[in-house]
């Protein structure tokens, strides 16, 4: 049983309550038996109802129970029948008369109407109970459902930072290892003031780009880079601009080049590139 679930399902408040059926009762009354958990959690939700009920209670005047008494006793006068006493005889000894008229007990109508005052206060004091419980209820699980809205967000952020710490790391360690090569590639002439930086690996082929200063292409345009062999473009890939241009980005290995540069192509890149959109370039050193 998942009793973390089994606890949240409501069940529970539904038992203490007395709103569930016979099955219901005897799996939870079991569960009680076997779970620790579940007998804290209805420990917990009886005590929050006896407080609910204590915070509402009002205190009966005091001379309610006197009340009570005196009019039983007015309705037993009133339904006792009027019987006959013995008058003495004028001119003859007078004889004690004894009164053997049974005393008169509270009328079983009026026993039954009390009762189901009683009857009525209690289911009043009840579906009362009932009422502020469930809105308590509804109160907790929205609470409930905002945190774990909080919760889903703050993950989300979470997973965000460390996916940006990581590659922070990664940036770190490829400045620290001498075998990858750096090669700033500035502005041609016709797009003066640009710079990008290309980190190489020879060894691994590994091929990163950071778009320091480069404009936003337009929505269907893209910038892509080429490693030069000879004189030859060769494509390494499109790369992004924006919020990622200040990061390192990985695009495709470069098995040997002898310059780098970057063009303005058709979204997705292009099999060759258009030389009169090269923005930056660069040679390699050594």
């Amino acid at each position: 049983m998942d009793v973390q679930r089994y606890i949240s399902s409501g069940i529970i408040e539904n038992h203490v309550i007395g709103l569930v059926s016979e099955a219901e009762n005897r799996e939870m009354e079991a569960a009680i038996q076997q779970h620790p958990e579940v007998k804290a959690a209805v420990d917990a939700v009886q005590l929050d109802m006896e407080k609910y009920v204590m915070m509402y209670a009002k205190r009966p005047p005091v001379d309610l129970k006197k009340q009570i008494l005196n009019k039983l006793k007015q309705d037993t006068v009133a339904n006792e029948p009027d019987i006959p006493v013995a008058q003495p005889v004028a001119g003859e000894e007078e004889i004690p008369v004894i009164d053997y008229a049974p005393k008169k007990t509270v009328s079983p109508l009026r026993i039954w109407q009390y009762g189901a005052a009683a009857a009525f206060i209690l289911l009043v004091a009840s579906a009362v109970m009932n009422i502020a419980y469930y809105t308590k209820y509804n109160d907790s699980r929205n609470q409930y459902a905002s945190l774990q809205s909080s919760q889903s967000a703050f993950t989300v952020e979470k997973d965000s930072l460390t996916a940006q710490l990581h590659h922070a790391q990664e940036e770190l360690t490829m400045m620290k290892d001498p075998a990858f090569k750096w090669i700033k590639m500035l502005g041609t002439p016709r797009h003066t003031g640009n710079v990008a930086t290309i980190c190489w690996d020879p060894e691994s082929k590994a091929t990163f780009i950071l778009a320091q200063k480069l404009p936003e292409p337009p929505p269907d345009m893209q910038y892509q880079l080429w490693a030069i062999v000879n004189g030859k473009c060769i494509d390494a890939g499109v790369f992004a601009t924006g919020d990622l241009s200040a990061s390192m980005q990985k695009v495709k290995d470069v098995v040997n080049a002898q310059a780098f540069a970057v063009t303005l192509e058709k979204k997705g890149g292009s099999p060759t590139p258009t030389l009169d959109q090269m923005f930056v370039a660069g040679k390699v050193a050594g």
